[in-house]
């Protein structure tokens, strides 16, 4: 005799459906492949900072961001990803980079100061770029009063000690705490996902308190320079990973 046949499996989105399916997962998850490489570049970076080994620097800091715009790109491959977002970290990686190459001898004055002219114009690219894309809160007059007691502060210290850097270093002083405050703002929008915005947050902060310790050591000099290296490019490192990680519903 025949029995009855069951009823049919059901289908739900979890269901695996063949090696495209399978691609598909996997995919989801490349943009960490670049990760781990990044991470021991940094410690590489990191001696060689601190030995002044100015031929692996040559090598390993690029590399680094080469590894950081990888890690960006590769989130093209998520369902759901922010590519306007994608495109201006991006771009101020690529920017960051071109500074990457040339500011390699931190001791000369004229590599600091084009260092600082290539940088202003990466952060800015950052900053124009979250703001583009989560606009304006009222929480910004807050966040925006803590970074001008900050950038006051930090510049009436390092006043007597900047001779005729005076001048560049208060712009450039008033640009990385403003690209702190957009990347903070974008916490308190919609356009981006909460993880998004607390990596752009956490990074953008990184790479702030590198150039603070970058200029206590080489202007104040009262520290040895102990994590502006690590700062510098995991800071990068972590704002690249934010658009991995985009907020439920269509691509934007």
């Amino acid at each position: 005799t025949l029995r009855p046949m069951g009823p049919a499996p059901k289908i739900t989105a979890r269901t695996p459906r063949g090696p495209h399916f399978q691609t598909t997962e996997a995919l989801m998850g490349a943009h960490l492949i670049p990760v781990p490489f990044a991470l021991i570049g940094i410690a590489i970076y990191w001696q060689a900072r601190w030995t002044n080994d100015i031929a692996t620097v040559m090598v390993v800091q690029p590399l680094i961001t080469i590894l950081c715009i990888a890690t960006a790109l590769l989130t093209l491959r998520r369902a759901g990803v922010n590519r306007r977002l994608t495109a201006f970290v991006t771009a101020g990686l690529a920017i960051a980079l071109l500074g990457d190459f040339l500011n390699i001898d931190m001791t000369d004055p004229f590599v600091v100061m084009r260092g600082l002219v290539i940088a202003v114009v990466a952060y800015l690219t950052y900053a124009v770029g979250f703001t583009i894309i989560s606009g304006f809160r009222k929480q910004d007059l807050y966040v925006g009063a803590v970074a001008l007691v900050v950038y006051g502060a930090l510049m009436s210290y390092l006043k007597p000690f900047l001779g005729n850097m005076l001048v560049p270093a208060l712009i450039y002083g008033l640009v990385l705490p403003f690209v702190v405050t957009r990347a903070a703002s974008t916490l308190f929008g919609t356009a981006l996902g909460r993880t998004q915005a607390t990596l752009l947050t956490i990074g953008t902060l990184m790479l702030y308190l590198g150039d603070i310790e970058f200029a206590l050591h080489s202007y104040a000099k009262i520290m040895p320079m102990l994590f502006g290296p690590i700062l510098y490019s995991g800071g990068q490192l972590v704002i690249s990973l934010a658009p991995s990680y985009p907020k439920s519903g269509p691509k934007a």
